[in-house]
């Protein structure tokens, strides 16, 4: 099939046979707080599917604050969500205002729940005067940020495993400043001690990014770092 050969699949190569067949045989779970629920914008009240296992969603308090603090920076803005899961942050600030979003994600099952929820921002989406630019990376995060052309983002968020962010961070970093535009933004979710790494990072002299703040939400913490002026 044509999309195999595609180095990402944007949404409207979809095969939308397979995403409603999924949607029958296999039914994701969706958490019972709330926390994948919209409730902002075009996509308000969609429900977002969540693999059953294997990925550890967003919490609804905490993409909340951060889309909240970022309202004024999303109308028209380029989003990148990387290890996305179930697309939740991208497919909130879509739902906001967003320009576009790109969507990186390896793990199987996540995919298909990824899949399935930006089938119906799809379909919400036709609605509106302009409906969004979307598409997803189905690879490794390094894979992806080398595919993505320059300057391509103006918000980066980044919820890679907790546990393995130290070790994948130097994978990730070259690219970082290569694909962000002048003024990006770049949000990373991490535990506690990850983010006493991201602190650290930043102080050195090749971060290349400032660290502007830190929020913490019980045992999460979220890093706001801003692209530094070219010297």
């Amino acid at each position: 099939m044509l999309r195999r050969k595609l180095p990402f699949w944007p949404l409207s190569s979809l095969d939308w046979t397979t995403v409603l067949i999924s949607t029958r045989v296999k039914h994701f779970a969706s958490e019972d707080n709330m926390s994948l629920r919209l409730t902002t914008g075009f996509c308000s009240g969609m429900s977002l599917q969540s693999p059953p296992e294997g990925t550890r969603p967003t919490s609804g308090k905490v993409r909340t604050a951060v889309m909240n603090s970022l309202q004024l920076r999303i109308p028209g803005a380029r989003i990148l969500d990387a290890f996305a899961g179930s697309g939740a942050v991208g497919i909130e600030a879509l739902s906001r205002g967003a320009g576009s979003a790109t969507f990186i994600e390896s793990g199987a099952e996540a995919l298909k729940a990824l899949r399935i929820n930006l089938a119906e921002v799809d379909r919400r989406s036709k609605t509106l005067p302009k409906a969004p630019i979307i598409r997803i990376f189905p690879m490794n995060a390094v894979k992806a940020l080398s595919q993505q052309n320059p300057q391509s983002f103006d918000i980066l968020w980044f919820d890679p495993p907790y546990a393995k962010l130290p070790e994948q961070w130097p994978l990730l970093v070259p690219e970082l400043i290569r694909i962000s535009a002048d003024d990006a933004l770049l949000v990373v979710e991490s535990d506690l001690e990850s983010s006493e790494f991201l602190k650290q990072w930043a102080e050195g002299a090749d971060a290349l990014w400032d660290l502007t703040k830190q929020k913490q939400y019980g045992k999460i913490a979220v890093s706001f770092f801003e692209k530094k002026e070219p010297a």
